[in-house]
């Protein structure tokens, strides 16, 4: 067992830290106590690997550090402990992971030794290999070098439809092939594509990938639908439809196999202009997604105002709800919803054989995630249907 794992404990119970210390012991680490948040300040260093973190804290809360271990860049795993109602604590753990913030788990108190060690035990607190990556923001210079270069790569997510678990679609990933940082996730530079006005000739990127791809699959009898991320600050220019329906035309591609999924949490400037662009877009085909579903403050009026076909569940609530019953209940009641406005329900996040069992359960249309497949190039995705199938006794 690895020895030398640094281990920082911040809680003002002396006797619950003293617990948690054994039992950290246990497990190769050397846990250090800050009895409160400003001996925290005092004693937390980068090379830290886990932090127990007290939410209920007197003098600074659990709270305020987990905004300046944000301000930190802290690449620790997080357990976030603390006697208070469960909806606290899981509001804590959103609002760490918002952060960016690596969050572990949740571990309410009185401590229970078998939840702390399986949280130790687990893949959550070693290191991520692209941890600090995520960090990196691409500078609007870069970013239209990396355009001008056909930097901009899209990886394919599968997606199967949970009764009959055929596969059934891809949702196109973007991703930037930077010289010298190697491929970037979204985070790094979407929000520069937007704030700069390059997020249009991207998203025309991306499409003309997607539908490339769609088309090569469809010659070799795999027809799928793909599905590809709009943003909303395109859903002002009234001559969008036309652009997607010229594109589909050129690959000879249905508008019907295209999902364009739209993230639920955005506010139109121009709410005219955008069912204008999405009611055109349904009478021609396309398949509109709400994307995130039930993490925006609009989403019942959306709903009833905006022709959306799919509603794609926000992977937050699908990784929790196996063990969260307010998640759980969010999960349930949103599959629901959009069965009865006749939508499909897609849920994404699903990562662990209890996320897959759930959402058969509760009879969700399709699932995607990890437990399915990670993101992979289109020549990957041949062999990745052949093992599906293998495991399936198809073959």
């Amino acid at each position: 067992m690895k020895k030398n794992r640094r281990m920082l404990i911040v809680d003002e119970d002396a006797a619950q830290a003293e617990f948690i210390s054994k039992i950290a012991r246990d497990h190769g680490f050397e846990p250090e106590h800050a009895e409160d948040g400003a001996a925290f300040r005092d004693i937390y260093t980068p090379g830290t690997e886990v932090i127990v973190l007290d939410l209920m804290l007197t003098r600074v809360d659990g709270i305020e550090i987990l905004r300046e271990l944000a301000d930190l860049e802290c690449e620790a795993a997080i357990i976030i402990s603390g006697d208070a109602d469960r909806r606290i604590l899981n509001a804590a753990e959103r609002l760490g992971r918002a952060r960016q913030l690596r969050i572990a788990g949740t571990l309410p108190k009185p401590v229970e030794e078998l939840l702390l060690r399986r949280l130790l035990d687990g893949e959550v607190v070693k290191p991520a290999a692209d941890s600090r990556r995520i960090n990196v923001q691409v500078a609007q210079t870069e970013l239209l070098q990396c355009m001008e270069d056909g930097c901009i790569d899209v990886l394919f997510q599968p997606k199967v439809n949970v009764r009959s678990l055929e596969f059934v679609s891809v949702e196109a990933l973007v991703r930037l092939q930077h010289p010298t940082r190697g491929i970037l996730q979204p985070q790094a530079f979407l929000a520069m594509a937007e704030e700069s006005g390059l997020i249009n000739r991207m998203t025309r990127s991306v499409l003309l990938k997607a539908l490339e791809q769609a088309a090569e699959w469809q010659k070799s009898s795999l027809p799928l639908d793909v599905a590809v991320n709009i943003s909303p600050l395109l859903l002002t220019d009234l001559a969008l439809p036309e652009m997607f329906s010229e594109l589909t035309s050129r690959f000879n591609v249905e508008p019907g196999r295209v999902i364009l999924e739209i993230t639920e949490s955005w506010l139109s400037e121009d709410a005219l202009a955008a069912l204008d662009i999405l009611t055109r877009l349904r009478m021609q085909g396309f398949q509109l997604s709400i994307d995130d579903f039930g993490t925006g403050y609009s989403t019942m009026a959306q709903l009833n105002e905006l022709p959306y076909s799919e509603m794609k569940l926000d992977q937050t609530f699908v990784r929790n709800a196996a063990k969260d019953r307010e998640a759980r209940a969010i999960v349930e009641s949103s599959i629901e919803l959009g069965h009865k406005l006749g939508m499909k329900v897609v849920a994404e996040g699903v990562e662990r054989q209890e996320d897959w069992d759930l959402i058969s359960e509760l009879m969700c249309d399709e699932g995607q995630g990890f437990f399915i497949a990670r993101p992979m190039r289109s020549e990957e995705v041949p062999a990745w249907l052949r093992h599906w199938n293998t495991c399936l006794g198809r073959d």
